[in-house]
């Protein structure tokens, strides 16, 4: 048998059809989708808000995520430990967190312990009371990870392609700083929870081994009867800023690399050209099969990651290409980085190329969804975003329409160097010189 000279050809994925769901809406706005799934005698649970960071007041960062850190912690009748023993003895788990746009509870149950568990989540959203000892407690333990965060170098270079790029918008402040938890108060966290985790606009995810859907929505009602609210207040954000070519040296003095993001301006998951630029980030720097990663990395040796991201919140997106470069190679690696970007947007990829970004973002999108968490995870990330449920349905044949001339034209719009802003975090003293080439530098001293 002759030895196969090429690797074998890869079949295209079925697409992903949801699992069979039911929707109800409760008398106080509330919106619950049921998936059921006999196969695991368990229940997994998302209950989502449109409360994330983008949110918080300018004073006050933090203030969702810390609401979120706390809310678990005790309610009117239960301590934090009292809520910590009962979700052991159902088998179950309860945490909150928060991102940019949304603040979800999360959780998981032994399906014949639902109706308990339901008891124990509905008092948590209810009455979460935010004791004052779990308040400082967790603000102690914040600001020291803050403080370890703002010494890290990639961080800093993240920090400040946001603030370039989403200039006054909320977006551009996700992360807190030490004297903004300080700040944050008992009062602070109830009033944001009284203000933005209301019924309307929130949705109620369930994936699992659920009782007939009236059952279920009795249980809501009679545990939520009591629970009302307004829905979101209106917000009223700036808009970004055009998008600039804009060159940031963060001195960070003793720094032995330097830390690259180039960056810009990109667009929402509803945007036409959300998925061309998806493809076209992909192949620039989506794995050790990207053009960053071969020619960067393998080819060249001027560091071992280089790689870009897509990130598309609600109302803005950001591409990006991150990479830690060392010191003597800095300029021929950031040319050569520029030169990759700009080549996407003047040549059409390979049909070779264009195919395994193709597999490879289908192939992660099915991944994400072979688990019942994972199917309750993208199901509410999903519907608060506003996006429609057949969003997921759509999202490989909608990948696979992708053409090459497509990805040509999106990278031409959002990946030409010209209109990205560049940040570099590293010792200015040692590296300042070799990046004059590439523009007026804004020399910034590290926080």
């Amino acid at each position: 048998m002759s030895p196969r000279r090429s690797p074998p050809s890869t079949p295209d994925l079925p697409l992903f059809r949801l699992p069979r769901y039911e929707q109800a809406l409760l008398a106080n706005g509330l919106e619950v989708l049921a998936v059921h799934d006999d196969r695991l005698p368990l229940v997994h649970w998302r209950l989502g808000f449109p409360a994330g960071s983008k949110f918080d007041p300018a004073d006050l960062r933090g203030l969702s995520e810390t609401t979120a850190a706390v809310m678990t912690q005790g309610t009117a009748r239960r301590s934090a430990r009292q809520i910590a023993e009962r979700a052991a003895a159902l088998g179950a788990s309860l945490r909150a967190w928060s991102n940019a746009d949304a603040l979800v509870l999360e959780g998981s149950v032994l399906a014949e312990n639902l109706t308990d568990f339901l008891e124990l989540a509905t008092d948590v959203v209810q009455n979460a009371a935010y004791p004052e000892e779990e308040v400082q407690l967790r603000k102690q333990h914040r600001k020291q990870e803050v403080t370890a965060q703002r010494s890290l170098a990639d961080f800093l270079a993240q920090e400040r392609m946001a603030e370039l790029v989403f200039g006054q918008h909320p977006y551009a402040r996700q992360e807190p700083t030490p004297e903004s938890i300080e700040r944050i108060s008992r009062g602070d966290l109830a009033g944001f929870h009284a203000r933005h985790m209301t019924p309307p606009g929130a949705i109620a995810v369930l994936v699992g081994a659920l009782p007939p859907l009236a059952e279920l929505v009795e249980q809501l009602g009679l545990l939520l009867g009591g629970w009302t609210g307004s829905g979101v207040p209106a917000a009223g954000w700036p808009e970004p800023p055009p998008p600039r070519r804009v060159v940031v040296l963060v001195d960070r003095p003793g720094s032995v690399q330097a830390d690259l993001r180039i960056g810009r301006l990109a667009v929402t998951r509803t945007h036409p050209d959300y998925f061309p630029l998806l493809v076209a980030s992909t192949i620039l720097g989506g794995g050790a099969s990207s053009r960053l990663f071969t020619g960067i990395r393998e080819q060249r040796g001027y560091a071992y990651d280089a790689h870009s991201t897509l990130t598309a919140w609600q109302e803005a997106g950001i591409v990006e290409v991150v990479t830690q470069i060392r010191e003597e190679v800095l300029p021929e690696a950031l040319a050569a980085v520029l030169d990759e970007m700009r080549r996407m947007g003047r040549e059409s990829v390979s049909s070779e190329e264009l195919e395994t970004a193709l597999n490879y973002l289908c192939g992660v999108f099915v991944i994400r969804l072979e688990t019942l968490h994972g199917v309750a995870g993208q199901l509410a990330f999903t519907r608060l975003l506003g996006l429609p449920l057949a969003y997921l349905e759509e999202y490989a044949s909608r990948v696979r329409s992708v053409t090459a001339d497509q990805v040509r034209d999106a990278a031409a719009r959002y990946l030409d160097p010209e209109s990205s802003s560049i940040v570099v975090v590293g010792d200015a003293d040692r590296i300042h010189r070799s990046l004059e080439p590439f523009g007026a530098i804004q020399c910034e001293k590290a926080p």
